[in-house]
């Protein structure tokens, strides 16, 4: 079973661990407590449907994943300042796509180099619930505890439950050789970087895709260093982690695009 958008699958691998019912390792975040998060959201169906997460990286551009920027349509609306998906605050700002931007090597599936930009048709304004979130400086395989934040489903189950509000996790950074070895015959990269327990305790999940993982750097400013790629289902499997892509391999593909306007 794969997941069409929101949450890509690597099925071969996927194992039928069952362990209790249980949130993903995450919590309720507060109102605005991550003015970078952005919110995709179908606006052509009976209510509004999040189907993926991304960063604000400045007031014209987002940072998602390759696959949520394929599921984009023309009902798509980029949402900052969200906290509820039902129910909106008058600190959210709406926009739609004018560009979007999938970097060429990624093949349209599981596997690497899955990191797109979307460019909103007015400028976000920035304010205490709206900030962008900062790239890395140079090349780098995070370390420790990072965060992550999403609408990414709850359960531990085949069966997805998503939550109404926002959540978040810090997660356990694996090392950088498990990462790219560990999990025989997975699509993993160079370019990515995988986090989460790997008791099954906290764990990315779909509608977790295109958020970022990110921690803080030595001025307490948040830095970007992964976007949720794909997962195992069940989530929070035992022995699994999130697979992310590493944002700092693209620095240069991003500051390109930055760069044009």
């Amino acid at each position: 079973m794969k997941f069409i958008v929101c949450f890509a699958i690597f099925v071969a691998v996927a194992s039928a661990a069952v362990i209790d019912p249980r949130i993903v390792g995450g919590k309720e975040a507060k109102p605005h407590q991550f003015p970078h998060m952005i919110s995709l959201q179908w606006m052509d169906k009976a209510e509004p449907t999040h189907f993926c997460g991304g960063a604000l990286l400045n007031e014209n551009y987002v940072l998602t994943a390759g696959h949520c920027a394929h599921a984009l349509t023309q009902g798509t609306e980029v949402v900052a300042g969200a906290h509820s998906i039902l129910h909106s605050n008058k600190n959210e700002q709406r926009r739609t796509v004018k560009n979007v931007y999938i970097h060429k090597d990624y093949s349209g599936d599981v596997g690497p180099h899955d990191i797109a930009l979307i460019k909103v048709d007015k400028p976000f304004k920035l304010n205490e619930y709206v900030k962008v979130l900062n790239l890395p400086t140079a090349p780098k395989y995070p370390t420790g505890q990072a965060t992550i934040s999403g609408w990414g489903s709850i359960s531990n189950t085949n069966t997805p439950n998503y939550p109404d509000t926002l959540r978040w996790a810090d997660l356990p950074v694996l090392d950088e050789k498990k990462c790219h070895t560990g999990f025989s015959g997975a699509p993993i990269d160079k370019t990515n970087l995988c986090a989460g327990d790997l008791n099954g305790s906290k764990a990315i999940c779909s509608g977790d895709s295109g958020s970022s993982l990110f921690q803080k750097d030595s001025q307490g400013k948040s830095v970007v260093y992964g976007v949720v790629s794909w997962g195992w289902i069940p989530c929070g499997q035992p022995g699994k982690t999130g697979i992310f892509v590493n944002v700092s391999h693209y620095l240069q593909w991003i500051q390109n695009h930055l760069n044009k306007n």
